[in-house]
C-alpha cells in the first residue's frame, strides 16, 4: 500500500511533465488493478473509515478511479510483454 501511495504522489498533480521513473509494469498494472478493485468496493457499499462521511462516497469512487487510469496510462503501449524488463520509459532515453 505504502507504494501505491508513492505512485499517486508521483502522478497526481503533473500532467505528463514528469521525468522517466523507471518501474517494472506489473507494479503498475498490480497497483492499478487494487485501485480499481478498491473503488468497486466503495460503489458496492463496503463500510468507509468513521473519520469519512457516507456522502463522499461517489467522490471517492470517482478519486479512485482517475488514479487507476492515470498508473495505466504510464504503461506504453507497445504491443509487447516482459516478465521482468522495465516499463513506463521510452525505448531510446534522452
Amino acid at each position: 500500500m505504502a507504494l501505491i501511495s508513492t505512485l499517486g504522489v508521483l502522478t497526481r498533480d503533473h500532467d505528463g511533465d514528469l521525468l522517466t521513473v523507471r518501474v517494472p509494469e506489473p507494479l503498475l498494472m498490480r497497483a492499478a488493478r487494487l485501485i480499481e478493485n478498491t473503488a468497486a468496493l466503495v460503489h458496492h457499499g463496503c463500510p468507509l473509515p468513521p473519520d469519512v462521511a457516507e456522502d463522499v462516497r461517489p467522490h471517492l469512487q470517482k478519486a479512485l478511479r482517475d488514479d487507476a487510469a492515470r498508473l495505466r496510462a504510464l504503461i506504453p503501449d507497445t504491443g509487447r510483454r516482459s516478465s521482468s524488463g522495465l516499463w513506463a520509459v521510452p525505448d531510446n532515453p534522452l
